[in-house]
Parts: C-alpha cells; sequence; structure tokens
C-alpha cells in the first residue's frame, strides 16, 4: 500500500515538473538526398541574417515521429524547427504542448496553440498554394502554368492578413509585420530558382517585376530574418540572371545595390565566410571599403590575410602541430628552407596512391634546403599513427585532428592537398602539383 501511494506520489510529480517545461512533438516527413539525412532535425535561432542551431531533436527512421522538451532560453521568443532547407516557426510558453505535423511545405498546428502560433499556422494554411511550388514533388513541372495566377490570388489575402495581426504580444506582432511580407517574397522567389522564366518583362506577375524596382536592401531588419542572406542572394540572382538575363559573378552585382551600409558589409562578411566567392583577393580588395563597425573591420583584416595568403608571393600564416612524440613544430621554424606541406587522411584513397611518389620526391631532395611537412585531418589519432608507424613514412608527420589554423586560415576542405612555401615563408603555390607529376620536382628546385 506504501509502495502504491509512493508511486502515485512521484507520478505526480513528474508530471507536475512536465508541466512546467514547453513539448513540441509530431511528425516531420522530409526525405533523404546526397547531403542531408533525415534522422535529426534542429531548433534554430535566427542571427545574422542565417540560423544556428541550438538544439537537435532525433526523428524517428519508422514513422518521422518526434519529441522535443525547450530550454528555457527558447521560451517567448521566436524559434525555427525543422532541417536546413525546410524550418517552421513556433513561439513557446513555459507549460505550452504543441504537435506539429510537416513536410512539403505544408504545416498544422495542434494541441495547445497559443495566439503567437496560431498566426503562423494561419498564414501557412495562406502562402501553402504558393509553396507547394518549392516543396511540394514535382511541384516545380506546374510552375509555368499556375504560379503566376497563384500568385496573383495571395497577394491581398497575404497584405491583409499581415495588417490584422493583433496576438496582444506587442513586440511579436511588430516582427511578424515585418517578417512575414518578406517570407512571401521569399517563397514567391522560388520557383524562378528551379527554371521558372518568362520571354519578355510583361509577362511577370506584377509583384515579381515590382519587387525589383523597389528592393533596395535598406531595411536593416533583413538581417535578423532566418532567411535574410538567402533572400538577398535569391532575389539578385532572380533579378539579373533570370529576369534581366545578365552575366557575370552574383556576389559582384549584389554588393552596390545594398543601400544600408551595416548591413551591406554584414553581407560581404557571410560571402567570405561562406565561401561564396570566386576570386578572394579580389573580392576582398573590392569590398574591404564597406566596413563599418570596429569589429567588421577586424574581421576583414583576417580575411584580407587569409586572401593574401593564397596568391603566390603572398605573406605565411603560421601554423603549430605535435608530432608522434608530442613534440609542437611551427612552419615558422623552417624559414630558410623550401616547405611542402602535404595535408592528408588515412581514409583519403588518392593521398595514398601519392604517398609511394611523394616518399620518392623527399628521397630525391636529401641534403638539400627543403622540408616535407605532411599534416593529417584524422580525428582518430590512433589510426594515423598507427599508419605512419607501420609504413615507416618519411618525412615529419604531424596531427591536426582537423582543427587549427590551417585548417581554418588556409581553408582546407579537402585532400590531398599540396601546399608549397619558398625560404622566406612566401606562398609559392596555394594549391600545388601532385608529387606524381614530375613538375612539382621542377617547381621546388627553381626556389632552392
Amino acid at each position: 500500500m506504501k509502495k502504491t501511494v509512493l508511486s502515485i506520489l512521484l507520478l505526480g510529480i513528474s508530471a507536475a515538473a512536465w508541466a512546467q517545461h514547453a513539448v513540441i512533438k509530431g511528425k516531420f516527413v522530409k526525405e533523404n538526398t546526397i547531403t542531408m539525412g533525415t534522422s535529426q532535425m534542429y531548433l534554430f535561432k535566427a542571427a545574422d541574417g542565417g540560423m544556428v542551431p541550438v538544439s537537435m531533436i532525433p526523428v524517428a527512421r519508422q514513422d518521422h515521429s518526434f519529441q522535443a522538451q525547450l530550454a528555457d532560453s527558447d521560451l517567448n521568443v521566436i524559434r525555427y524547427i525543422g532541417f536546413a532547407d525546410e524550418v517552421y516557426p513556433v513561439y513557446m510558453r513555459k507549460g505550452d504542448s504543441l504537435t506539429i505535423d510537416a513536410g512539403l511545405g505544408k504545416i498544422t498546428y495542434s494541441g495547445k496553440v497559443n495566439a503567437e502560433n496560431k498566426v503562423f499556422a494561419d498564414w501557412n494554411k495562406i502562402v501553402a498554394p504558393l509553396r507547394n511550388f518549392n516543396y511540394a514533388k514535382d511541384g516545380w513541372k506546374r510552375a509555368a502554368d499556375d504560379y503566376a495566377p497563384t500568385l496573383d490570388s495571395l497577394v491581398k489575402p497575404a497584405e491583409a492578413f499581415v495588417n490584422n495581426i493583433k496576438t496582444g504580444n506587442t513586440k511579436f506582432d511588430h516582427y511578424l509585420k515585418m517578417m512575414l511580407p518578406y517570407s512571401f517574397r521569399y517563397d514567391a522567389l522560388g520557383p524562378f530558382l528551379q527554371g521558372l522564366g518568362y520571354a519578355r518583362h510583361d509577362q511577370y506577375p506584377a509583384f515579381i517585376s515590382n519587387m525589383f524596382k523597389t528592393e533596395n536592401y535598406s531595411d536593416q531588419q533583413i538581417w535578423t530574418l532566418p532567411f535574410g542572406y538567402s533572400y538577398i542572394q535569391n532575389s539578385a540572382f532572380v533579378k539579373h540572371f533570370v529576369y534581366n538575363l545578365e552575366n557575370g559573378y552574383l556576389e559582384n552585382v549584389i554588393v552596390p545595390e545594398i543601400t544600408n551600409p551595416k548591413m551591406r558589409a554584414d553581407y560581404v562578411l557571410t560571402v567570405l565566410a561562406r565561401r561564396e566567392y570566386q576570386k578572394m583577393a579580389a573580392f576582398v580588395s573590392k569590398n574591404k571599403q564597406y566596413m563599418v563597425t570596429d569589429q567588421q573591420k577586424s574581421r576583414m583584416k583576417v580575411f584580407e590575410k587569409r586572401a593574401i595568403l593564397k596568391e603566390p608571393g603572398g605573406e605565411s600564416i603560421d601554423f603549430a602541430y605535435p608530432d608522434r612524440n608530442g613534440k609542437v613544430h611551427h612552419l615558422k621554424d623552417f624559414r630558410g628552407k623550401v616547405v611542402l606541406v602535404d595535408v592528408w587522411a588515412t581514409w583519403c584513397k588518392p593521398c595514398l596512391a601519392e604517398q609511394p611518389a611523394l616518399e620518392a620526391l623527399e628521397k630525391s631532395f636529401e641534403g638539400k634546403e627543403v622540408v616535407f611537412l605532411s599534416i593529417s585531418i584524422d580525428t582518430e589519432k590512433d589510426k594515423w599513427t598507427n599508419m605512419v608507424e607501420t609504413k615507416n613514412l618519411s618525412g615529419i608527420h604531424l596531427y591536426s585532428n582537423n582543427q587549427g589554423s590551417l585548417i581554418q586560415d588556409y581553408e582546407i576542405t579537402e585532400v590531398p592537398r599540396f601546399i608549397l612555401f619558398d625560404k622566406n615563408g612566401k606562398m609559392v603555390s596555394y594549391d600545388a602539383i601532385r608529387p606524381s607529376d614530375p613538375k612539382l620536382k621542377e617547381l621546388i628546385e627553381s626556389k632552392i
């Protein structure tokens, strides 16, 4: 009897404690792609023109179900739930329990739907026909015939909806009246990114033509949107390369059009951080003038140093990593010698295929002012150690754990990678020829 009473009491305490938290559960249907699995999704927050994950949410493989308890820091603010390319907004308070059924551009909210989530639910009902072109399977195929009339039919209902938002949450209402019109524009651009286009300007819906005439990216609040950066990218791409049939690089046509100085600088820095440029040195040189705040200027100096580094004659950025015995070696330790850096991994077949040629190249320069640094990006140190010792690999072998200055400043994204420096630490080749090509030996000889 006492055990029964105690169990009931514990259950009551557990239920009471659970009720103090906000819980989101439901299903999110998403198909696997080459670059993204669907066994986990995220709760995101908006930051710097995009989104950053605040927590990971497992998704059941069998029925796509999930359940997540939100931290206190994720309450009373807008968060976004889903995958990087498909998210939905939620607004939770302590004790809320929300159920969502999402996927393919649509979502339903049920359970304890507060006033803020009801706004999101009703908005998604309005724009669902437009989002069908972007998210529904083969939706883009229907765009040529159905897009224009669908867009035209939604413009006024969307505007009326935004004007009538009144949840009693003043801050929320104010933000949504800014956010949702941009969200509508963002969805309206989708079909053009998938191939939709018209032969003449007068065939485009008036909404699209007017958007291109009036958008000058003057509103700093764009950068508070979870799709702010993408909105700028997408609208500029459609305007210049689909609507106006121009040629060129996207980053070059966008920057001059952003009239808000701070946001223009933020955009430039984001392009650099995401490596979405064609020629880094030229992009940095052209746009460093736009930095406004001290923080922006400081960040740009880092990118400027990296950009110069990549050019022949550019000053190297020092890095340091330990060998098998724990001794740390700096790049600057080898000034006065030509240095070939080999960035590799034990799991990289092309890297292993180059090793015999690299060993032969090293042997050919014995006794000369040439140093060979092989730096592994392996994250399992034992595998690296075993291979170096078992194969008795020559040269100086260092372990990076895929971290540090070499990875970040030299922007190493793939291996094998060979980088050649001259005796003064100046860049000779940021992406050098592989050892299996005799031209690499000739290049090294020319720098001794």
